[in-house]
């Protein structure tokens, strides 16, 4: 064979130019896949950073504002990136963690309320979902989402006259509407513990980041978690204050040692659960001829709660205590909105004549229920 220049192989003057073309080929290609990659990393760098944001719908009936929204946490170490979503002005709450996916999703949502009133539905695709969690890792729900918008069209995570509708991004929250919606936003307890011994030293750990502390003094600050959320830091608002450290253990108590020594045996506030129920129908508002299940929970700390469910949803109606009338076996009620009311009757034919002049958004309520046997 003979040799070119240097010890080259010679080809021939088209092999020449085919092996010219073949090298053209590979450098574009190569640049090609090079765009890809950078067009696939900028879409990546596109997906929404809800850490610290609100997404809010609303509306004005009856002299009120209903309001709906979503506020989406910093990530708290050891729990993840915590939401809480505030439906039916907060009647209706859902807490957990969440994840920005970078997965393409269709919606079919009102975008505004008049669209909602008139049932006009706009469909499209997102180019990211959102997928909600409980703090067991199990998945609540999942829905489109964008920068400027939540398309909330989630069974689960939903709430009365704000189904199927677009929640757009707050770009200001501390001047919006909603302003007073978020400042009284519910701080739910992730984890409760207690001084078995002094049922007044308690430790709450709040879906917010922050912790309230009245093992030895009251202190407010935030924690963070090891993975398996066996070790909490807690780190106080102020320098003046102690800090501590809190060990799960085996057998399931906890030990608290503070940054001054002091050290506390802690156990887990056992979950409240229902002794008694009693139920009853009530019209949805806004929904001529639909009812929803009025429910009356009475618990075993002796607390009552009385509620709407409709679909899953619950809205609060009222609530207070409850003490038994043991010569008649009867329940007596002390409720915040209707006052002090008895049941009638007795085992599966006791009744609550439940009656109160407003509730919102019910109106006047006169309803009766009847006692759950199952």
């Amino acid at each position: 064979m003979a040799s070119g220049k240097g010890g080259r192989p010679a080809f021939p003057e088209n092999d020449e130019e085919d092996h010219v073309m073949l090298k053209k080929i590979a450098a574009l290609l190569l640049s090609l896949a090079l765009c890809l990659s950078l067009v696939s990393f900028a879409v990546a760098e596109d997906a929404p950073n809800l850490a610290n944001t609100y997404y809010s719908y609303g509306y004005d009936v009856g002299g009120m504002f209903m309001n709906y929204y979503f506020h989406f946490y910093d990530e708290i170490p050891g729990l993840g990136k915590v939401f809480h979503a505030g439906m039916c002005m907060d009647q209706i709450c859902f807490d957990g963690t969440y994840e920005v996916i970078a997965e393409e999703r269709a919606y079919s949502v009102a975008m505004d309320r008049a669209a909602s009133e008139a049932g006009t539905l706009t469909e499209g695709t997102a180019p990211f979902t959102v997928v909600f969690y409980d703090f067991a890792g199990n998945e609540l729900d999942r829905c489109a989402i964008d920068a400027e918008h939540i398309y909330n069209d989630m069974a689960n995570i939903t709430g009365i006259g704000g189904g199927n509708c677009a929640m757009n991004l707050d770009t200001d929250p501390e001047n919006s509407k909603f302003a007073s919606q978020y400042a009284g936003e519910p701080a739910v307890a992730f984890l409760s513990l207690v001084n078995p011994d002094d049922d007044t030293a308690t430790l709450e750990l709040k879906v917010n980041g922050k912790y309230d502390d009245l093992v030895v003094l009251f202190v407010e600050g935030t924690y963070a978690m090891n993975e398996d959320q066996t070790v909490i830091t807690l780190t106080p608002d102020s320098e003046g204050d102690d800090g501590a450290t809190v060990t799960k253990n085996e057998d399931g108590t906890y030990t608290y040692v503070s940054t001054d020594g002091d050290e506390v045996t802690l156990a887990e506030v056992k979950p409240i659960e229902v002794a008694y129920a009693l139920k009853g129908q009530i019209p949805v508002p806004g929904m001529d001829g639909t009812n929803a299940d009025f429910i009356c929970n009475l618990y075993s700390d002796n607390t009552v709660r009385l509620y709407a469910d409709f679909m899953g949803n619950q809205m609060d109606v009222d609530q207070g205590t409850y003490e038994i009338d043991m010569a008649t076996y009867s329940f007596i009620l002390h409720l915040e909105n209707a006052g002090d009311l008895t049941t009638e009757g007795y085992a599966a034919d006791m009744v609550l004549n439940y009656k109160v002049a407003e509730v919102a958004p019910f109106g006047a309520i006169e309803q009766t229920l009847n006692f759950v046997t199952e």
